[in-house]
């Protein structure tokens, strides 16, 4: 899910400090390890991610992979600008140049309309969200695409997984934890299903995604059949709720789902 902090023979640039050198204690390689780790993402999920860090039910990331098409670029003075675009969105991504006029920047090998690998931290300007290379290089093979595409599903349900076996380990380590979930009933809160805090309306469209077995799962237009016409938007509103919170997540596209435990 996580790749160590080695990007492998790509092209050098930005401002990545490996400070592996410093960590001479095992103790300090694995927190090395854990800070530095590589995320792999689609461009949507950054867009939608609140607050200036990205996480991934609640672990905090720092480096994130993203392989998109480039659509446009500019080199200026101080920085390079990049805009990637993959099947979920568009995010603009800055490359800062060192002030040495004695080099020429060593900008990686990309063209405009081609797929590229890009690695870098989130940064939130103006209000949008940006991604501050660390390193790119151009996508060479189609695997590459496909092969991102099955690690980021992955990777959201090995840490959906890793969240679920530490409220086991919580709930184990502390005696009256079973004691409240037998109380759970007792909450006065109407709209709570008692199913992870959801809704009645989230938990209703979360089992309708369930009843889908196929590889694609099932799509929107199928989804809002199952509900009025006026609650198309209540009912999309609980789709992206249920995609933002791991519950559920798109497969071949935006307008196909499935839960997460299917």
């Amino acid at each position: 899910m996580w790749y160590g902090s080695d990007f492998g023979n790509t092209t050098g640039g930005g401002f990545l400090n490996n400070t592996n050198t410093q960590a001479d204690t095992p103790a300090k390689k694995e927190g090395v390890r854990r800070l530095q780790s590589i995320v792999p993402v689609v461009v949507r999920q950054i867009r939608d991610s609140p607050g200036d860090e990205f996480k991934l039910f609640g672990m905090s990331t720092q480096i994130l992979h993203v392989c998109g098409i480039l659509r446009h670029f500019e080199v200026l003075s101080t920085k390079a600008t990049y805009t990637i675009e993959d099947h979920t969105g568009e995010i603009k991504a800055i490359w800062w140049l060192e002030n040495d006029e004695d080099n020429t920047p060593n900008l990686p090998n990309v063209k405009e309309g081609s797929y590229v690998q890009v690695f870098g931290s989130l940064r939130n300007q103006d209000g949008d969200k940006i991604l501050m290379v660390l390193r790119m290089f151009p996508v060479d093979d189609a695997n590459v695409i496909t092969n991102h595409l099955l690690q980021v599903i992955h990777t959201r349900l090995a840490a959906e997984s890793m969240m679920k076996n530490s409220e086991s380990t919580i709930k184990a380590n502390n005696p009256g934890a079973e004691l409240a979930n037998s109380m759970s009933f007792m909450n006065d809160n109407p709209t709570d299903s008692g199913m992870g805090g959801l809704t009645t309306l989230q938990e209703k469209v979360y089992k309708i995604l369930q009843t889908n077995k196929t590889q694609q799962g099932m799509d929107r237009a199928t989804l809002l059949s199952n509900f009025n016409a006026n609650q198309h938007r209540q009912v999309n509103e609980a789709l992206e709720f249920l995609n933002n919170e791991g519950h559920a997540y798109s497969t071949v596209d935006n307008d196909h789902f499935k839960v997460t435990d299917a």
